[in-house]
């Protein structure tokens, strides 16, 4: 079987997931393998699904980043759509603790650090996976591959479906997605944590017996303490138990877990342009020197059949609540500007240069007003300033002085803001299909950190989750094993 006029030739059938059918593909042109991902011809025909692994598409091939599948192309066959990516040699961690149990301290630390690595640079691109765990983390000759982001949301959005549901496994649901509200990358971090439990441990951080009492656990119950392992260092224990903290608040940000893990995250300047550029591998950290070694069980082929439907159906605004990240944009827009207050004094050396609040005051269903409350957290005033974040969507500011934007790219510019001070602007805008909260949002190129609110929504509901309690070995849209063969 072909696709795209003979381009790519199907060559084995690896996996079926929710909506998807996964297939080891070559291409014609560039003499290639590669991973090829077909909408199920079941969903064909639905305009959601078709739209939700376009979005999926366009998103992960932004996120270029070496812990992170590459997404090469998206096209269409007869009316049927279809990703292609990376293929992968490696083994699902699934896998590999299926059988081990867990792994050697050095080498659980080195992969979650990678993990976190990835993580790192889909937050900065406003993006968050939504589910963390070993069967979306491949492990290869060059370290391990986040996969499947099938389930991932934009900051700011709503967590709960239009059905009311949550996407995610309950094994590794963070607390507060049981609340519905707004998407969050300490969530991911969540994630992270149990990720690190489990590679330490070989367990758990519950005994639980059903899905429920796996739901009750994440919200109440505290985590069995990691047991001793030796040689690892304290603060690693430490970070674990941090990243499994009931309140997002006190969970540390994935760029403090990928440095503590020993990747080299520094954060990135934005040039007016702003394309932001990719973070560097990671390294290993000097006060801990760890090291991978050698896998004998990484062989064979197996597809890590990567980035699932991106922020699922997004519906009109942000959901409620606050989510703190690093976002950094790949393109690059922003916004009007308005009355100046001040705020506490500066931030301490080392901060990063800004925060920026954005809120959502009013939303139509077709247009929006919210608020950008940007703070100087430097140690200086920031004079004749500009602003610059991106849209994801298709949103179009249709009110703001001293705004300009050119497709998703918005930059605002402003007089003054003292150190410790801040600035609200106020946009107004309308939007056809969907209001995700705009993300990479930077001050005079300076990545600024993020928090989104919907001021417009009514407090969010208890949602039910949806998923397996443990589906170990399955992916979230990739629930067939990879095959191995040759590569």
């Amino acid at each position: 079987m072909t696709l795209l006029g003979g381009r790519y030739r199907l060559v084995e059938r690896l996996g079926t997931g929710g909506m998807s059918i996964v297939w080891r593909g070559f291409d014609e042109v560039l003499g290639r393998q590669v991973a090829v991902k077909v909408l199920d011809g079941t969903l064909a025909s639905d305009p959601a699904f078709r739209r939700r692994i376009r979005i999926e598409a366009r998103a992960a091939a932004r996120l270029c980043h070496p812990h992170i599948t590459n997404v090469y192309d998206y096209g269409q066959s007869d009316g049927t759509p279809f990703v292609v990516m990376e293929l992968v040699d490696g083994e699902p961690l699934a896998d590999v603790l299926a059988r081990d149990g867990m792994l050697p301290w050095q080498d659980a630390v080195t992969i979650c650090g990678e993990v976190a690595s990835a993580l790192v640079a889909a937050h900065r691109h406003g993006i968050v996976h939504r589910d963390v765990k070993p069967a979306n983390v491949m492990l290869t000759d060059a370290g391990a591959k986040v996969v499947d982001f099938g389930l991932s949301a934009l900051i700011g959005e709503s967590d709960v479906g239009p059905d009311g549901n949550l996407l995610g496994t309950p094994a590794y649901l963070a607390p507060e997605r049981l609340d519905g509200g707004a998407v969050s990358p300490a969530a991911d971090v969540y994630g992270l944590g149990l990720l690190l439990y489990r590679t330490l441990s070989g367990q758990r951080p519950w005994h639980v017996a059903s899905m429920t009492d796996m739901l009750r656990a994440h919200r109440y119950a505290e985590p069995i303490p990691l047991p001793p392992v030796d040689g690892l260092p304290e603060e690693v224990a430490e970070l674990c138990e941090r990243c499994l903290a009931k309140d997002p608040h006190e969970r540390p940000t994935s760029v403090e877990v990928a440095e503590a893990l020993g990747a080299d995250t520094v954060r990135p300047r934005l040039d007016d342009t702003a394309v932001l550029p990719l973070p560097p591998a990671p390294v290993p950290a000097e006060g801990v020197g760890f090291r991978r070694r050698a896998q004998a069980a990484l062989v064979g082929v197996v597809l890590m059949a990567a980035t699932g439907l991106l922020w699922a159906n997004a519906a009109h605004s942000p959901g409620g609540g606050t989510a703190g990240s690093g976002a950094a944009a790949a393109a690059t827009p922003t916004t009007p500007s308005a009355a100046a207050s001040v705020s506490a004094g500066p931030a301490p050396a080392g901060a990063v240069a800004c925060r920026v609040r954005y809120a959502v005051r009013q939303d139509s269903g077709s247009t929006f007003r919210a608020d950008v409350t940007v703070t100087n957290a430097g140690p200086k005033p920031v004079a004749g300033w500009r602003l610059t974040f991106a849209f994801p969507g298709d949103q179009e500011v249709t009110e703001s002085a001293r705004v300009a934007q050119a497709g998703q790219r918005v930059s605002a510019r402003g007089d003054a803001i003292p150190a410790g001070g801040s600035t609200t602007l106020a946009l107004a805008g309308r939007y056809g299909e969907a209001n995700p909260a705009p993300v990479g949002f930077a001050l005079d190129g300076m990545t600024c950190e993020m928090s989104v609110a919907d001021l417009s929504a009514p407090p969010p509901t208890t949602a039910s989750a949806v998923g397996e309690p443990d589906n170990a070995g399955k992916g979230g849209d990739n629930k067939g094993k990879g095959k191995k063969g040759k590569g």
